[in-house]
């Protein structure tokens, strides 16, 4: 079975700020290709319902924990300009990430779901 980690989040973009929140995540993005650890991260925006998704895939919870420390200063910027509706995680996070999406579980926002089956090919 894989360790890896897939992560889905639903933010909700702060009205008025579409033109700043596509700008941090062009630059977040760019940081991440560049430097974070993902396999892969892409974001969708559905401009009408101010509304994004983000997608992102790790290899392990190692890899998911150097983000967030190396990427924090990006994670903010693009936080501020939108709130999180729905954090879902798919895998087996270790005891440091599930206690990092905490507040998100503990509000009813996020979810973890464990695997059951599946494979991967890069």
């Amino acid at each position: 079975m894989t360790e890896q980690l897939l992560f889905r989040n639903l933010m909700r973009i702060t009205p008025g700020h579409l033109d700043p929140f596509r700008e941090a995540v062009l630059s977040a993005i760019a940081f991440v290709e560049t430097h974070a650890p993902q396999l892969m991260a892409q974001t969708f925006i559905d401009e009408k319902a101010m509304q994004a998704v983000s997608i992102q895939l790790y290899r392990n919870s190692q890899d998911v924990l150097r983000h967030w420390q190396m990427s924090d200063a990006h994670i903010q910027d693009v936080s501020a300009h939108c709130t999180v509706e729905r954090l879902e995680v798919y895998g087996n996070p270790s005891e440091a990430v599930a206690k990092g999406l905490a507040p998100f579980i503990g509000d009813g926002r996020g979810f973890i779901m464990p695997p059951r089956t599946g494979f991967s090919r890069f």
